[in-house]
């Protein structure tokens, strides 16, 4: 019997062999109790971000979500958020301006002789870095322990 863990930035692999079915089911149930905090901790972590959130938390806040999926090889956890945008609030982001126009008339100038890079820093700012407000990363590396843990819990009581 083995059991063989790979733990990276940003998320943590757990490769089971031989394991019973008890082990795997003791393992799971642990897995969706580590998933649960680590969901709660995300969103209180992104609603710490905010001054405010209101009757309509929207859709970034609304869109975390997590489980555990259990099959004969695996045992999958996750914490999530499914907005489209979310990835820039939990990396930050640099804003650009590239240009602003109101036809391709004015595209095909602005690409005549570098012009638009001229345009880019007398009008606008070449660059805004947007901080990163990270919810999941956090909560995922306050938990990640708790996985090795609940492996080997999980195989001691064999």
């Amino acid at each position: 019997m083995s059991i063989e863990f790979e733990i990276d930035a940003s998320s943590v692999y757990a490769k089971l062999d031989k394991l019973s079915g008890e082990v795997r089911d003791r393992f799971a149930a642990s897995i969706k109790q580590i998933e649960e905090r680590m969901l709660a901790e995300a969103r209180a972590n992104a609603v710490a971000h905010f001054h405010s959130v209101g009757k309509k938390p929207g859709v970034y806040l609304a869109s975390f979500s997590g489980g555990v999926k259990q099959t004969d090889g695996s045992i999958i956890g996750w914490v999530r958020n499914g907005a489209r945008l979310a990835h820039l609030m939990e990396n930050g982001f640099t804003i650009s301006d590239l240009l602003i126009a109101g036809s391709a008339d004015a595209v095909m100038k602005f690409e005549l002789a570098g012009v638009a890079e001229l345009y880019r820093r007398s009008v606008h700012r070449h660059k805004t870095a947007v901080q990163a407000y990270p919810a999941i990363a956090p909560a995922f590396e306050a938990h990640k322990g708790e996985v090795l843990d609940a492996a080997r819990i999980a195989v001691e009581k064999l």
